[in-house]
């Protein structure tokens, strides 16, 4: 299936960048779906569950490729950068083993609020100094 291109509104003006954050975004919208089906039973936790492992691993995956790329670049605030990834890594691991454990049943709201707001705040809070760092390098 053909990925959707990105919504301008989450665009930094990067091709390679606006592609995995295009894919980045599918997966979210995945996990969100998951999480709002029964998101009180374990039919529910199950799906969210699923959804998030996948979305979890396509997020390492961006941010070892996002980090290189600026890196690769001089984008002075890398490290900063890089911090903010891990803090969120952190973040949606904790509470993947909240699901795991099932240690709470409001853990895909939880996830549901924090993927939808931090992870796309991030393109446009974050991801955008960087985005126009390397424009302005240009």
């Amino acid at each position: 299936m053909p990925q959707k291109p990105i919504d301008p509104k989450y665009s930094i003006g990067i091709p390679e960048m606006d592609t995995q954050h295009a894919r980045w975004i599918e997966l979210i919208e995945q996990f969100r779906a998951a999480a709002a089906d029964h998101m009180l039973d374990e039919q529910g936790l199950g799906a969210a569950e699923q959804a998030l492992e996948q979305l979890l691993a396509y997020t390492r995956q961006h941010f070892a490729s996002e980090e290189k790329f600026i890196a690769e670049r001089g984008y002075p605030d890398v490290e900063a950068h890089s911090r903010r990834h891990r803090e969120l890594e952190a973040e949606v691991t904790r509470l993947l083993d909240e699901i795991h454990a099932h240690k709470t049943r409001t853990t895909p709201l939880k996830l549901n609020l924090l993927i939808t707001i931090w992870l796309m705040e991030h393109i446009m809070s974050e991801d955008i100094h960087y985005a126009r760092f390397l424009r302005a390098k240009a």
